[in-house]
């Protein structure tokens, strides 16, 4: 089966193609695939292995088990060969599904080595080897690279696990292009993230919506996102961020910045959204009267966004915020809501339709057929 011939003649399907959702906590082998099967059989587009690089359903004695990894994603694909398999693979303890089998680093380990000894080798010959592995295993999609500058001093949210490359714009230009050029070669499509760029942060957008601080050093027109625009990334993530671009709605809400991406970067690939359920969203709803269901969002994100990009429900307890599994509901929550406002013309039809076939293109591009 095609992917023309699988979801040209439903809407419902179409639309579960703009969808990339964590692959469900469930731990009962046999409970997990019935759930991940309902999700397909709404044509979701593809799922995330794990969050933040873990995922510990793959994991024996505590690192991710390859043979359990492989097997997984082969029973993924057996369902629906068209699926994106996306993992969070930036490198570092913390952002690396693969620790036990390719050392790739934290970004900043290698920013480092470029800036105090001028080479690069190493990070070539790291970037490849998970590269290479990722496309093993049967991984398509990499959130990956951080295409944002950390604050003067390598300070502020993106220092943190090391996962901006540099402070120096020219060093996270060189580094992530190497990145991109790697997973592409492999076909393996590279998200670049989180425009209009999280560097500026000192809190984390997980949990609190900020503006970014004005830079006069900082144009977009000639940041690492520009720079890896023209050299033909496919995929940008949007941040949950306020901007010049738009002082009011975060960027993965916001018309302005997808039109600015369009017109003025000239950017022909896929937009994705940040993960739609983090606490910087909650935020900025609160202020409108809350999205307690989070269908508003949703559909806001869908009017700007190619793919969005969900994993759990999160809720609160003891001051900490934890993940919300006590039931699966949330794709078909959310699907049908875009489904409702694309029949009712809130959603508009060419837009969508230009996203849907979007997402065909790069499928097929890298394969997926």
């Amino acid at each position: 089966m095609t992917l023309g011939d699988k979801y040209s003649t439903s809407l419902k399907r179409k639309i579960g193609q703009l969808f990339i959702a964590a692959v469900p906590l469930i731990y009962e082998e046999k409970k997990l695939f019935k759930t991940i099967k309902a999700y397909i059989n709404l044509g979701i587009g593809g799922f995330m292995i794990g969050m933040g690089g873990e995922f510990d359903f793959l994991e024996t004695k505590g690192v991710t088990d390859i043979k359990k990894t492989k097997k997984f994603i082969a029973k993924l694909k057996k369902l629906d060969p068209t699926l994106f398999i996306a993992i969070d693979g930036e490198g570092g303890s913390k952002f690396n599904l693969f620790e036990n089998k390719a050392i790739l680093k934290q970004a900043r380990a290698y920013g480092l080595r470029l800036e105090q000894a001028s080479r690069i080798k190493q990070y070539k010959k790291d970037i490849s080897d998970y590269a290479a592995l990722m496309k093993e295993c049967g991984i398509n999609m990499n959130f990956s690279p951080i295409l944002g500058v950390a604050r003067p001093g390598y300070q502020g949210y993106l220092s943190q696990y090391g996962r901006s490359y540099s402070d120096i714009k020219e060093t996270v230009k060189m580094l992530s292009s190497i990145a991109i050029e790697e997973m592409q070669n492999n076909k393996i499509i590279a998200v670049g993230k989180h425009f209009p760029g999280y560097g500026p942060l000192n809190e984390n957008p997980h949990q609190h919506l900020r503006k970014r601080q004005a830079d006069k050093h900082y144009d977009i027109r000639i940041s690492a996102f520009a720079y890896a625009i023209r050299h033909g990334i496919q995929a940008i993530m949007k941040g949950h961020v306020l901007s010049d671009l738009d002082s009011k709605i975060p960027a993965t809400l916001s018309l302005k910045v997808e039109e600015y991406l369009r017109k003025e970067l000239k950017f022909k690939g896929l937009t994705i959204t940040d993960e739609i359920f983090m606490g910087s969203l909650d935020e900025y709803y609160t202020g409108l009267g809350g999205d307690e269901d989070s269908t508003k969002r949703i559909v806001a994100a869908a009017k700007c966004n190619d793919i969005l990009l969900h994993s759990y429900p999160k809720q609160e307890q003891d001051g900490k915020v934890k993940t919300t599994v006590k039931e699966h509901s949330h794709f078909f929550r959310l699907h049908q809501a875009v489904y409702q406002a694309v029949l009712e013309g809130e959603i508009n039809e060419v837009k969508f339709n230009e996203s849907y076939e979007r997402i065909i293109k790069y499928k097929k591009k890298i394969g997926l057929s």
